[in-house]
This record gives structure tokens, sequence and C-alpha cells, in this order.
């Protein structure tokens, strides 16, 4: 049932009770436009229907994890004359992928190379596990652009930071390098560049040690307690994005933030405009 190819840039790759899951645009250093974040929907509603997949790794491209969600992609922001309905579809797609990546049956690994971005990490974060290169990075600049951190993030982050820790990586949007992601618990594993899909295959190899069956009963336990409030931590996540998105102060910060006299960096946002560079 399940396909190799899905949209322009998913791919999928079955081995045994396996699945190998890689994202890749080529292009846009793998920024999510809308087709790639709808084939990854389809591809975790087509992943939770398997009995016989057990472990499923997910990855971006081989030197970068993903620049967030492509602010280019004109199918976000055509949206003048669509109804408040349509709106609310289209903002809640990232908070709709990231719950039923969380929600699959299956061990699910992130496998990280270079930057991950915004709605990246939130992606990743709704993975059970996170390996990542010594040379990658976590960056979430939404508050600096006038934008929420959508896509459920933040009760996941709280569970994995504490409240703190969380406020601070979202407000100060500062860069976690592999180091301080893994010492903070954002990661599980640092690898060797180049090495993370290896070593997430390598996890999900031990994890498949253990009978199929009782895999998914302890996930669905452990999350069932732990995720027990995040639904309502981000029921507002996609009005809370609209609203940032088209307020006086969320354009006057991306102005700010996109200045000339600013350094640019190679992020985007899971949510608003960031700057590339």
């Amino acid at each position: 049932f399940m396909k190799r190819k899905y949209g322009r840039s998913v791919t999928v790759k079955v081995t045994g009770d396996h699945a190998l899951v890689r994202f890749d645009r080529g292009v846009n250093r793998n920024a999510i436009d809308q087709d790639t974040l709808l084939a990854l929907t389809q591809v975790a509603q087509d992943l939770a229907l398997s009995l016989e997949i057990h472990t499923v790794v997910l990855t971006g491209a081989k030197d970068i994890f993903s620049a967030g969600i492509d602010l280019k992609d004109p199918q976000k922001w055509n949206d003048e004359q669509a109804g408040l309905l349509e709106r609310r579809d289209v903002a809640q797609r990232g908070a709709r992928l990231c719950r039923l990546w969380e929600e699959l049956p299956q061990l699910t690994i992130a496998a990280i190379e270079g930057a991950a971005v915004g709605g990246s990490v939130a992606l990743a974060l709704a993975c059970d596990w996170r390996v990542a290169s010594q040379a990658s990075f976590l960056y979430l600049p939404e508050a600096k652009v006038g934008l929420n951190m959508g896509w459920g993030a933040i009760p996941r982050m709280v569970n994995m930071l504490g409240a703190a820790r969380t406020k601070r990586a979202i407000l100060l949007a500062e860069r976690f390098g592999a180091e301080q992601a893994l010492e903070w618990g954002l990661l599980d594993e640092v690898c060797e560049p180049g090495q993370a899909v290896a070593v997430a295959q390598s996890l999900a190899k031990r994890a498949s040690e253990s009978p199929a069956a009782i895999i998914r009963m302890t996930k669905e336990s452990v999350n069932q307690v732990a995720n027990a409030l995040n639904r309502l931590g981000i029921y507002m996540d996609a009005d809370q994005a609209l609203v940032c998105r088209d307020s006086v102060e969320g354009v006057q910060a991306r102005a700010g933030f996109l200045s000339p006299g600013r350094p640019k960096t190679t992020s985007s946002s899971s949510a608003g405009s960031t700057p590339k560079a």
C-alpha cells in the first residue's frame, strides 16, 4: 500500500519492517512547500494503516534537514479571496501533520543533518527520538518575526525542556548546536556528520528486537501520559498564526528582521516570513 514517491519531493523506501521517509526538494534549502507538507501528511496516513512496518526514520536533504516552511510558496499565501473556514484549514495543516506523525503506531526517529528550522523542528519533535550530526543546529526564529510558535511545538517542548527553557528557546531565538540540544533533551543522540540516518536506523533495528505489539503498546502508553494535555495547548495554533501573520505588529517585526542592516540567516519559520541568505 505504501508508494515509493509522494508528491514531488517525498520518497519512501521500505526494507523489511522498516521505512525510510525522505523529503528533499533539492531547492530553497529544502524548505517545506505545501506539496511536501501534504505529501508527508499522506505518508503518515498510509503508515498508520500498516501492520508490517514497525519502525520509521524521517529525514530531509543530505546536507540540510529543512529551512522550515517555504515562504515563497504561492499555495500558502494566495488566500485573499478565501473565507475564514478555508484559511483556517490551510493554517492547521502543520499542526495536523505533526499530530499524525506523533500518533503513528510505529517507532519514529528523525535523522537531522545540517540546519533544522522552524516548522521542521516542530516535525522532528513529533517523532519519538531525534538523532543529529555534530554539525547540525536547531533554530526557532518565529518570535523575532512577529509570529507564534505553531505546529504543536510548544507543549512538546515543555514536555522535553520545561517551561523556562521553552520560553528561552522561542523568545531569544537562539541557535541550538547539537551538543546543547542533546544536553537540554531536544536530541537523543549526536553522531558524526553524514551518519544521522545510519545511526537512526541502527537505533530502529535495536528497538525492533522487541515484539512489534510491545513496541506499539509501549509507545501508546507513554504518549497518553506525556501528551494528555497537548491538544488543549495547541487548539488555537492556527488562529494565532492567522492573527500574528496579518497584524500590524507582525508586519513591522518582519520588516525589522529583514532590514538591510541586519545579518541574514539561512532560516525560515513555521508560519510566516523570514529571510533567506
